[in-house]
């Protein structure tokens, strides 16, 4: 038996709401964003009052977002990774809540508090909400399949990785050198 509630998220769902109105919401909000931080069409007005041709960034990022909104593979791409995308948020969140128990009144300035590990953590969200659109779009098999499949991409994957551990060996040792020369000359 359903509830009044979820007849009323069932109405939503049959007029529309998530398969076109949110996802043109979401698309024409964050288009309309980028074009009025980044100013690519320009400004207009005097010095004083310049302001962005909101005009035109509204014209492009509706245009957008009804060609993301017409396209029903990234709408479905969209319906599977933003829960997913959502739980990473809760996750991190709860995280930060832990960790700020820990620290005395105040606020608690996480990037100046912990640099190092913040961009490894911010690295590590990246590859994560890469991996979340990729299984999205249906893609993350396919790269799995590349690194784990026969003979020839085994070699092919093992050859950039020993490839990628040569770079990294290069450049932590140039970089050791770098840092030991820069305290030399500041001794002297």
């Amino acid at each position: 038996m359903a509830s009044t509630l979820g007849n009323a998220i069932q109405f939503l769902q049959d007029f529309g709401l998530f398969d076109v109105i949110l996802p043109f919401l979401l698309v024409f909000t964050l288009v309309f964003a980028v074009l009025e931080k980044t100013k690519i069409f320009g400004t207009e007005g005097s010095k004083d009052k310049e302001q962005t041709r909101k005009n035109l960034n509204a014209m492009v990022a509706f245009s957008v977002a009804f060609f993301v909104t017409a396209s029903v593979s990234i709408v479905s791409a969209f319906q599977i990774a933003l829960p997913w995308v959502a739980l990473v948020l809760v996750i991190i969140v709860s995280f930060m809540l832990l960790v700020g128990i820990f620290f005395g009144e105040g606020q608690l300035d996480f990037f100046k508090t912990f640099k190092k590990p913040t961009a490894t953590f911010m690295v590590i969200l990246i590859v994560v909400v890469l991996i979340i659109f990729l299984a999205a779009f249906g893609q993350l098999g396919t790269i799995l399949n590349f690194f784990t499949g026969d003979a020839q991409n085994s070699t092919i994957f093992t050859s950039v990785i020993f490839l990628l551990l040569l770079v990294a060996a290069m450049w932590f040792v140039i970089g050791r050198d770098k840092k030991t020369e820069e305290g030399g000359k500041s001794k002297t």
